[in-house]
């Protein structure tokens, strides 16, 4: 029996009430309703996500299982041997691309010691996105995920990150994203570059660069949005 193979599914960046199903590939559609076990990070969301794909799919005919910081090996390998016996499993973050600051990855690196093929379908990436719109370097960049929240240990990171060259791209939870801002002002030299990237392709969208020194007159609403920073 051959192996089957791990899908990487994409979902909108945004509110999922907001998306046109015409943004989304038709090729992903297509292996999208072929696959009848998912790995994901919410299933909620999943399942609407899949029934806005295809309004007829029979979703209790589908397997869901949650990945997420707590998953253990054991729980990764149980979707190996579903794949290993010939299930084509696809992955679903909350939302844009599985495997960047997400438990995907840890599934996709078992599968890769399992020699199970992985394949990333095509979708938004606001990590990327934001870059994009940010005219910062797009030639030598590093993602830094989350940000510790102690003021002190904030400060030890961005004192190592300072030194490095490149653009430095982090996000942070909505609800923190002000108090991250504003540390970010203090913190940085005023020459450096700061891009604030918010609630990309969504109502509320905002993508701004700007040096420090001219931060502070910015006028901008992150509460509760989904906010990318990237500073060089």
């Amino acid at each position: 029996m051959s192996k089957g193979e791990i899908y990487l599914i994409p979902l909108p960046i945004h509110n999922l009430e907001e998306f046109n199903i015409s943004s989304i590939p038709t090729i992903n559609i297509q292996h999208i309703n072929t696959i009848k076990v998912f790995a994901v990070e919410k299933i909620r969301t999943s399942r609407r996500f899949l029934k806005k794909v295809n309004p007829s799919i029979n979703i209790d005919e589908l397997r869901f299982i949650e990945i997420n910081k707590r998953s253990t090996n054991q729980d990764y390998n149980q979707i190996i041997s579903i794949i290993t016996e010939g299930n084509n499993v696809g992955v679903m973050s909350e939302a844009g691309c599985p495997g960047i600051a997400d438990p995907g990855q840890a599934l996709c690196e078992i599968a890769h010691q399992n020699n199970i093929k992985v394949i990333p379908l095509i979708g938004p990436s606001s990590i990327i996105m934001a870059l994009m719109a940010s005219g910062l370097n797009g030639q030598q960049f590093s993602f830094h995920g989350y940000l510790p929240i102690k003021d002190n240990e904030l400060n030890n990171k961005l004192n190592k990150i300072i030194k490095l060259p490149g653009a430095h791209i982090f996000i942070e939870t909505p609800y923190r994203n002000e108090k991250l801002l504003k540390h970010l002002i203090k913190k940085l030299h005023p020459d450096k570059k700061l891009c604030i990237a918010t609630d990309i392709n969504g109502k509320h969208e905002k993508i701004i660069t700007k040096k420090i020194a001219d931060m502070k007159d910015i006028q901008i609403n992150l509460k509760k949005q989904p906010t990318i920073f990237i500073f060089e």
